[in-house]
């Protein structure tokens, strides 16, 4: 009997890697939902806020691409503790030294931690998953971010509060990725999937074939488009809500309770599906469900309505999230060779930055250049809905089943 049919993805390096992720999601969650509006209290500049997600994923995209080679050399385990203690650090700067400058540094160095601790991550649970269930496998590992979408935003929000306390905020996000540094320590060197003859090891590689896997190249430039195109919910959501809605913060916060209870209904069901029908029975329905989000911020105002079409926008980008992510990743993996999973995973995560780096900046000063604030989301999220129509262009074109055939022969 082959190792493939012996492997199963629920053991405790499945579980552990999982949670490590979890703590990995929720600090970057918190993060996220507050640091836009915490650049805004301190210096009146969303630019700033911008700025802050800018740096972050210049740093993941840094990592990303040169994680596989440090990830095989220190191993999986270990790559995450060392760097979940770097992001711990990085957190607690935004304490002492709460700077424009020191902010920024903070910032890349979180964004280095969670590129190597994402790529680890992943790699861990694409070598105990067999092939035939990637899809499950990545979906069941993707629940991390689902909880990570309710309860970040939550916990962070509820720590700020109503007094700005964004210190105390500072402080549990930081504790929060520490335990994902001890969660790490039992991860075990458990049963990893057999590269035929040898021949598809990363040390037969050179160049930057060692760094960045080729027939992971195209779901991960899909993907990056894809991300592209939400990054404005992503940064801005919160501060939309505040300066659009007049929402207050309890209010918000159900905004990604609602993302994350639609993430875990698509999350355990939609990775079966993609497994017996195809990648695209998620990728389309998930663009499409971005789509509508974007259409209905870009007409949304504050009133009665208001609040129940910004909960329903929050189930929109919860499917679109859950569909999508967890396909193209499992695309990327199961299409390149075996033995290549951490290269593969690097190569995804290392692109899927780039979609939110340059759009969280160049949104930002769109929105602080307009000649009103309501201008400049109307038009930064008119271009993300034609971004997203790109992508699921892309998507159908290239990511069918036939067209990948032909690729990986």
């Amino acid at each position: 009997m082959s190792t493939k049919k012996k492997m199963t993805f629920l053991s405790v390096s499945f579980v552990m890697a999982t949670l490590s992720m979890l703590c990995q999601n929720v600090s970057t969650q918190m993060l996220n939902t507050t640091l836009s509006p915490f650049a805004n209290f301190l210096w009146n500049s969303k630019t700033m806020g911008g700025l802050l997600t800018s740096f972050f994923n210049i740093g993941s995209i840094v990592m990303a691409f040169l994680s596989a080679p440090l990830i095989e050399k220190i191993s999986k385990k270990y790559s995450i503790v060392i760097f979940s203690l770097l992001y711990c650090f990085a957190t607690l700067l935004f304490i002492f030294v709460p700077q424009e400058s020191a902010t920024l540094f903070a910032r890349l160095l979180q964004g280095i931690g969670k590129g190597v601790i994402t790529v680890a991550c992943s790699s861990v649970i694409a070598d105990v998953t067999p092939d035939e269930q990637m899809n499950e496998g990545m979906g069941i590992f993707g629940l991390g971010s689902t909880f990570a979408m309710a309860f970040g935003p939550m916990i962070a929000l509820n720590a700020v509060g109503q007094g700005n306390h964004y210190n105390r905020m500072f402080w549990v996000c930081a504790a929060v990725i520490t335990c994902g540094a001890l969660v790490a320590l039992f991860i075990k060197k458990g049963p990893v999937k057999e590269t035929p003859q040898g021949e598809d090891k990363l040390e037969t590689y050179r160049g930057v074939a060692r760094l960045i896997e080729v027939k992971a190249m195209l779901p991960s430039i899909n993907y990056t488009i894809f991300f592209a195109s939400f990054a404005c919910v992503v940064v801005f959501s919160s501060v939309y809500a505040q300066e659009m809605l007049g929402l207050n913060a309890s209010q918000i916060s159900m905004f990604y309770i609602v993302a994350s209870v639609a993430m875990l209904i698509i999350r355990l069901f939609g990775g079966k599906l993609a497994d017996k029908y195809g990648e695209l029975i998620m990728i389309v329905p998930g663009h499409l469900c971005i789509v509508a989000l974007l259409l209905i911020f870009i007409f949304l105002k504050e009133g009665s309505a208001a609040y129940p079409l910004f909960l329903l926008c929050g189930a929109l980008y919860g499917v679109g999230n859950a569909a999508v992510l967890p396909s193209m990743n499992a695309i990327a993996v199961v299409d390149s060779p075996e033995g290549r999973s951490s290269v593969a995973n690097a190569t995804f995560y290392f692109m899927m930055d780039f979609g939110i780096l340059f759009s969280s900046s160049v949104f930002g000063k769109v929105i602080d250049q307009a000649s009103s604030a309501a201008l400049g989301y109307q038009v930064t999220y008119a271009w993300s809905t034609a971004i997203c129509i790109f992508s699921m262009l892309l998507a159908v074109i290239f990511l069918n089943r036939k067209a990948r055939a032909k690729r990986t022969k």
